[in-house]
Order: structure tokens, then sequence, then C-alpha cells
């Protein structure tokens, strides 16, 4: 360093030691008088238009006392200068003292790796020390380019004159394919300052998009983005406002990624609205890093595309494609700000993008024709953790996606590599609310839920009665899923006649099949480590091709089919041990309750009340659960277990009951053995427990405590409780009134009796909540008893 920055090093330093001490007797920074609109400049706090030490005093205020000194929503935004992204600190005061002592030459600092927003205002801006001049001291004006026209035009010819001559603007008929702008008026000293092509934030700050009717307007330079026939393109990094409304225009990122490879285009939308009737209104075609749609706070905000499509693209195999759904992007784009923004894909599909869709915040409302949010390579919703490693606040995050005809969320990227993964679906916060014909969310590959409150209802719901037909329509991306896709719907081939003729799942998974279709390769896996996950589905709420975890998260399933489906293993909380509350599942109406070739309880509370078996592996005597859903067989279960293929049923931990409805239904059906190593059941069915169709099979006791009964009958309300040698209540819940047996391991069974205390669980299922601890009065024992169905006798 410098001799003479390090003396300014140290002179800043000491400043901020002098003003910190004398913080709290510091009175108010003086503040540039209101103008008609405030500094966007990093770093101007005070809006003064100059980045001084009294800017740093303005956020060492702040920082003491949020309430005695606030600041705008700009200030805060301008205010952010160190680590980008990660709200105001004491840290970015003294960042922009650094600036003023001239030891740092541009401001942000730094920038926040994929940070999502902390402040109303959520761009990154690039400020250099030498464009910090007050807003005052510009003199000249620009007149931004504009061109009227009727339909959208596809391509320009654009040749730039001097900074003073004035834009000569065109209006074009429906029959124009092309404009030539002569000249645009940009004065060079009001122009924004761009930054070079190796940034990794928006390079120009000051730019607008203005829409008024069929006009757009910018005050961009020429180079950075251009308006012709009624559609604007922006061909360089930056952060534009977009205001007005528009009708018959269009957006265009078309950033050359060779010359700006990690170029940023950020639209910040306040209180906009834009339809185009024959094209997406907002189309990325080219852009080095992303695309980040904000919807500014307090704004609200729309885009809407019509019922045709006419406008075309040449996709990297040289073919010729159709620019889809309202916002539509071939690079990625993300979706955050704490405003609203509504998307109407009244033609297809809402949002499409053929990369990654990332929703972090904001209030985002979805409707579409067919399919709602289409992410080839994947859909990520709420941001995982900042770079800091502190807890993202997912309070702002609000999606709702409501679809006429298709999927409401989905991946559908069949592509592997070891670098990347494609075709997921991950949630980690926030509040999603699906309402769709088909699908609610439907993973190519994986979905991972980590956390958030996830609302689905498929088709008509639970409620659904019918006999599916025989022609379900052809799957495939962004198709409706029935007989050409594994895990598609079908009628009942599995013992179930009341199903629909298309995949109408609440969350689906689906894997990787050979060329024919016909045979599992790999993926199709299901993981979710929390939430809050509610569904009401005419077909599976949760169904996979590969395997099923569920290691948190609590459960509100209804269903006209199964609730939790895999074709290979689910595993119910991550390890074995006797703790309820990790996983709480209430499946109130099923046909089936949790259906795989193998089944593993590990942990964690489960209540179902199903119309045939509670628990089944490998499919049952009536064959359910595994058949394949290859092309030609509609009924999309999943592939029939070999010979080869390992059935079984393991209960390690945790509490399960099951009350199936009266007639030959099975509480825990396995067409393999039955181990059962620990927890507490309850098992109610005709017959409590049945394994090993066909014989060879058997039903171990190796710890865990079961009460069966043969009641047949969800009149469920008897209270049964599992009481330690102590007298305290281990679990207790309500039950069928029938003859009771029981076999338990350091503990009584015991039936009626009046609970007090203790916590509950599974609260959403009301009177079905199980309790966990508490003393029990007044209750009657169990005494041992051989009940019926497949040698629960043998223990």
């Amino acid at each position: 360093m410098k001799k003479s920055n390090a003396k300014k090093l140290i002179a800043v330093l000491s400043s901020a030691a002098i003003i910190a001490a004398a913080l709290p007797s510091v009175t108010a920074v003086t503040w540039a008088d209101d103008t008609a609109a405030e500094s966007t400049v990093l770093g101007d706090v005070n809006n003064d238009g100059k980045v001084t030490v009294a800017d740093a005093v303005a956020v060492l205020q702040y920082v003491a006392n949020k309430d005695k000194f606030s600041l705008s929503e700009q200030s805060l935004d301008n205010a952010d200068v160190y680590n980008r992204g990660d709200g105001v600190t004491a840290r970015d005061a003294l960042s922009i003292m650094l600036l003023d002592a001239e030891v740092l030459t541009e401001l942000p600092e730094s920038v926040m790796e994929s940070a999502a927003s902390t402040t109303a205002a959520e761009s990154s801006v690039t400020t250099t020390a030498t464009a910090i001049a007050p807003p005052h001291t510009t003199t000249t004006s620009t007149t931004a380019t504009s061109i009227e026209t009727t339909a959208s035009s596809t391509s320009t010819e654009a040749t730039t004159s001097s900074a003073s001559t004035t834009a000569t603007s065109t209006e074009t008929t429906a029959s124009s394919t092309s404009t030539t702008v002569t000249s645009t008026e940009a004065s060079t000293s009001s122009a924004p300052t761009t930054t070079s092509a190796t940034s990794t934030t928006p390079s120009t700050d000051g730019l607008t998009i203005t829409l008024s009717g069929n006009k757009i307007e910018t005050n961009a330079p020429e180079d950075t983005a251009s308006v012709s026939g009624g559609v604007l393109t922006i061909k360089k990094a930056g952060k534009f406002a977009v205001t007005g409304d528009g009708t018959d225009t269009q957006i265009v990122v078309d950033v050359d990624k060779t010359a700006y490879p990690d170029s940023v285009v950020e639209l910040d939308l306040k209180g906009m609205s834009l339809t185009n009737n024959n094209t997406a209104p907002i189309f990325v075609n080219s852009i080095g890093d992303e695309v980040q749609i904000v919807a500014k706070a307090g704004t609200i905000n729309t885009i809407s595309d019509g019922t045709t499509h006419s406008q075309t693209y040449t996709d990297s195999d040289g073919e010729s494609e159709t620019v889809e759904g309202a916002i539509f992007a071939r690079d990625d784009i993300k979706f955050k700000g704490t405003g609203t923004l509504t998307v109407n894909g009244n033609q297809d599909d809402a949002i499409v993008c053929k990369n990654d869709i990332k929703i972090y915040n904001g209030t985002i409302n979805v409707n579409a024709q067919d399919d709602g949010i289409r992410g080839k390579d994947s859909v990520t919703i709420g941001d995982a953790s900042k770079s800091d490693g502190s807890a993202v606040d997912y309070s702002s995050l609000k999606l709702t996606v409501k679809t006429k005809e298709g999927d409401g969320i989905k991946s559908t990227s069949t592509e592997a590599s070891a670098d990347k993964s494609y075709g997921v679906v991950t949630i980690n916060g926030g509040t999603i609310d699906i309402n769709s014909y088909l699908d609610g969310i439907q993973a190519e590959q994986e979905f991972i839920m980590n956390g958030g409150d996830l609302n689905i209802y498929t088709y008509q719901g639970s409620g659904y009665t019918g006999s599916g037909s025989t022609t379900g329509s052809q799957g495939g991306q962004g198709g409706p899923g029935g007989w050409g896709r594994p895990g598609g719907g079908g009628m009942g081939m599995d013992g179930n006649a009341n199903k629909t003729d298309v995949s109408a799942k609440g969350i689906k998974a689906v894997g990787l099949y050979d060329e024919a279709g016909t045979t599992w390769q790999s993926k199709g896996d299901i993981t979710i480590n929390g939430g809050n996950i509610t569904i009401d589905s005419s077909d599976d709420s949760i169904h996979c091709g590969g395997d099923m975890k569920i290691y948190g998260g609590v459960y509100s399933i209804a269903t006209a089919d199964d609730g939790f489906h895999s074709d290979h293993t689910v595993n119910i909380g991550k390890t074995a041990a006797n703790t309820f509350d990790d996983v709480q599942i209430f499946i109130s109406k099923c046909y089936e309750g949790v259906e795989g070739t193998v089944i593993n309880q590990n942990s964690g509370t489960v209540y179902i009340i199903s119309g045939d078996d509670g628990y089944n592996a490998g499919g049952g005597s009536d064959g359910s659960g595994n058949q394949s859903g290859f092309p030609g067989n509609p009924w999309g279960q999943g592939a029939t277990a070999s010979s080869s293929t390992k059935i079984e049923m393991n209960i390690n931990g945790g509490f399960v009951c099951v009350n199936s409805a009266n007639g030959d239904h099975d509480a825990f059906d396995s067409n393999g053995n039955i181990n059962l190593n620990g927890g507490y059941i309850c098992a109610n069915g005709q017959e409590p427990l049945d394994c090993g169709d066909g014989g060879g099979y058997s039903i171990n006791y190796n710890g865990a405590s079961v009460i069966t009964m043969t009641a047949g009958n969800t009149n469920l309300a008897t209270r049964y409780s599992f009481v330690d040698d102590s007298g305290k209540v281990i679990v207790s819940f309500l039950s069928a009134n029938g003859s009771a047996g029981m076999n338990c391991t350091g503990c009584t069974a015991q039936s009626g009796g009046t609970l007090s205390g203790g916590e509950q669980l599974l609260t959403q299922s009301d009177k079905y909540a199980v309790t966990v601890g508490g003393t029990l009065s007044g209750g009657t024992k169990i005494t041992a008893g051989t009940s019926s169905g497949g040698g629960f006798g043998r223990f």
C-alpha cells in the first residue's frame, strides 16, 4: 500500500472509532432537500448526491437506533455496500469512509454470493468513485427513443448518430417486419455508467423502461437497449425500472454471453402491466448469468400473454421453436422483491425456462391454461441460506399457482451429469399454494423439501368418485401424463376402481427409464426434511419412482388413491429411535396409506384411516402398488417386483396407528417378512398383520409393543395407551372399539381411562391427535391374546 493511502486508512479507522464512540450523542445528519427522485448512487445514504463521511454517520445512526434514525427504501439500498445483499451493518459505514478517503475506488466493496434480498430494494449496482456528482449538477436532458407499433417486430437495424440529435419516432403496421432507427438523443453527461464484461452485478443504474399503450420507451444508451417495432431489446447488463401499462409490446433480453459471460439484467417492476397477444411479453433469449425480475415493495404488477403465440427462435440444435408462456427464458431467471407479481399464461404455460428458475421472495400469483411453472433443469423456491450462514427470512415469499389443464410446478430434464443435478424441484421455505388439474408438483428426477408451507389440491381432490377410462392422454413435457408416463394415472388394476385416467398426484418424482420406457434406471427420489404439507388429491398424494425419504415435516393427507407410494423404498424417520415429533403424518382418507417394496419406519408419528391396507410392502394379495406405468399400461403404479426384489416391512421406532375399513383389508400387509424391531403399533384391520402371501415368510417380534384388533371399523372413539412401568404414558390415541390383544416390551397396553397432561402431536387431525407423555387414570389393562392374520400369534 502506498504511504499516502496507508495514512488515509489510519485516518479512516480513527474516524470510525471516534464516530462510534460518540454515536449516542450524535445528532441526525443533514439530509438533502426532497427532490423529484431520490439519489440512486451507492453510498449516498443522505440523498445529497455525494458519498462522504456524513453518509457513514447516517449508517451508524441507523444501526444504533433504527426507530429514531430510520432510512427510506432507496437509502437502505444505497447503504448496503459491503457484502451487498446482507443488509445494512456498521461494516457498510467503513466501506463508505474508505471510498471517501480514496482507499477504495468504487462501491460496492463486495457482493454477497447468491444473495437473497434483505431490504426493500434488492438490486446490485456498481458505482465508481468518479460517478457520484450530485443529481442537480446535470443540466442536460435525455429524450427516450420511442417506437409506436400495432404488432411486434422481430428484427431491428439501428444506426446511432450524435448525442445531441432527436430520435425519430416511427409507426409501423401489423405487416411490418423491420424498423430502422436513424438517430437517438442520449446526452453523454447524463448517460449511466457501465462496468467491464466481467462484472457479476448489473452494470448500470438509473435506467428506465416506460410502457404506455403500444409504446415502449427507455432512457438507456443505444448500445445498452434499443427499441424497434414495439420491442425493447436489452443488449448489456443493467438495472431497469419498469413502469406504466403496455399492450402488444415486448421486453427482450439478448445479451452476448461470449462478450459478457457474467452479465446480470435486473427488471425492477414498479406498478406495471404488460400484455402481448401474440408472444411472451418478456423473452429472455440470452444472458450470461441470470435475469432478475424484482417486484418492488408496495407495488402490484401484471404480465399476461394472449391465446396465440407466433414468435419463434432457433435453439442450440438449429431447430425453430415457439416462444412459450407469458415469461419465457432460455437462460436462468430469478424472481424476488417484496411486491406482488401476477403472471397469466392464457395460451399454454405461464412461466417457462430452459435452464433454472429461482423464486426467492415476493408475492407471486401464477395462472395458466396448462402448466404453471416449468423449469427444464430445475425450479427452486426459497434461497437455501445466506453467505454468512444466518437464516433466511421467508415471510415475504408467497407463491400461488392455478392451472386449468396442466401441472402446477414441474422440472422436466432427463439429463445426467456429475457436476449438476437436473430435473429437480426444491422447496426451501415460503408459503406455496397449488390448485392444479394434473400433478401439483412433478419433478422428472428429484423432489426436495427442506421447509415452508405447501398446500396442494389436484383435479377433484379426495372426493373424486369414478372409474378411469382406458384412454388416458399421452404424457410428455407439458402433457397430461396419463398412459405414456411411468407413475401416471389409470383405472383400478391395483384394486382401487376409483381412479382417474390422468396423473393428478400431489407430489411426483418420475425417475429415469430405459429407451423403451419399461425399466427403471435411476433417480425419481423424494426427500422431505421439514415443512408443513397439506395435500388433497384425487390420485396418489406423494408418489415416486425411486426412493422416498420422509425425514421431517407435518403432513395432512387426503386422497382418493394412495397416501405415500414408492416403487422402491419408503423411509419414515432418518434413524431408529422412539422419537415421535420429527415426522407427523395424518392420513384422513386414502385407498392405501403407505406403499413400497420396502417400508422402514424409524421414528415419528403416523395415523392412518384407510379404505384398504394401511401399510403395504410389495403389493399385497390384491396386487396393488407395483404395476408398471410403461407405455400401453395406464395404471402407473411402478414396476412389478421380481422374485429377486427384496420385499420387507420394518418397524424400528416411533408410533403408527392404522385403522382399515371393514372388509378384506389389512392394517399391515407385506409380501415378505414383517420385522417389529421397536416402536409402538396399533393395528386395526380384518387381518391386523399379514405377511408373505404364498408362504415362507414370518412376522418377527424383536422388541416392538403392539396392540391388535379385528374391529374392522373406523368408529374411532376408544382411547388406547402404552404406559411404562412407572405409570407414565408413552403414547395415547383413539382407535376402534374392538377385541384387542397386545404384546408389549417394557410397558403395558391399556384401553379407556382419562388422560391428563402430555404433549399433543398431529394437532392438525383435531380429535385424532396423539398425546405423548402425561398420566392415565382409570384405564383397563389389555391382556395378551392371539389375533388372526398371518401368524400374529407366532410371537
